[in-house]
Order: structure tokens, then sequence, then C-alpha cells
């Protein structure tokens, strides 16, 4: 979103590679105040060892700046009219204009499936997840990650490590 990228290819892409839900409709759903106050929880937690995801900013914007929590305040990336079907937040295209050249909807299916399989392996890294399979059931039952790659971590497994390292750097 930050970089550009159109709101409806980003939850279009997500739709494709089999997610239930876009990523932009799961955080209005969640909360993007849940989220902020997460990560200034953990900001906290860990003093200097803090590193910003690239999501920070964004976070910020909406939660601090714009109050738009997501649909339990009305509004997020996505309004949510009276009587009506929810709708991408026209606001997005002014706060975040379109760059020239948008990436396939393959391109950025793969984003979004890297993104979270490498977000997983740091995970089970640093022993927060202990096992691989709970990883896998986690990741498809608890956030909707698409069932056919058998979850995060069989993902990379199917990928290979050598060639997922490659295609995240």
């Amino acid at each position: 979103l930050e970089e550009g990228i159109d709101p409806a290819l980003i939850e279009n892409a997500a739709r494709a590679i089999g997610m239930p839900v876009g990523p932009l409709a799961v955080t209005d759903e969640v909360s993007l105040e849940l989220q902020w106050n997460v990560l200034q929880q953990t900001r906290e937690d860990l003093g200097p060892k803090f590193v910003e995801p690239v999501s920070y900013g964004v976070l910020r914007r909406f939660v601090v700046d714009l109050e738009r929590m997501g649909r339990k305040s009305g509004g997020g990336f996505y309004d949510y009219p009276a009587g009506g079907k929810k709708q991408l937040w026209p606001g997005l295209a002014e706060l975040y204009p379109r760059a020239a050249k948008q990436p396939t909807v393959e391109e950025v299916g793969r984003r979004l499936l890297y993104s979270q399989a490498l977000e997983t392996a740091r995970c089970h890294e640093e022993g927060v997840v202990t096992s691989a399979a709970e990883a896998d059931l986690g990741s498809i039952l608890g956030w909707g990650f698409p069932a056919w790659t058998g979850g995060t971590l069989s993902f990379i497994d199917t990928v290979g490590l050598p060639e997922f390292v490659k295609e995240c750097q």
C-alpha cells in the first residue's frame, strides 16, 4: 500500500492465491488499533531491540492521525456504510497514490505468501513457535494462509529453502 500498489490489487491478489479475505479487510476486522497497541507494548517490552515493522507508518497514520481503527470504529482501510456493503475507503488513493507501474497479481500474491512464511520462520527460529506442524495448522486456521500450501512452513519446504531465501532477498 505504502509503495503505491493499488489496494484492490492487494485484496484481489490475496483472494487469487486462496486467502479467504484480503489483508486489508482482515486488518480492519482484527482492528488497526489492536495491532497498534501490540506494537507499542512490544516497543516498551523490547526497548532498543525493537524494530519497526514495515507496516508501522501505515498503522500510525490510520490509528493516531486519522483515527480510522477498523470496522469497529466504522472505518479503516474500508468504509462500512450503514445498511450497505463495505468498500475500500476512497481516501486511500490520496494518502497512498498509485504507482504508475503496478505489479502483476502473481507478484503481489507471491509477496503475500513469502512475507507471511518468512515471519513464521522467524517465530520458529526465536522459539515462539516450536512445532512446524502447529505453525502450519495455525497459519491456515488462524489467519487464513492458503490451505493448498500446507501452511507457512510447508510452503517454504515446497519451494525449497535456497530458492525461498533467494526470493526473499
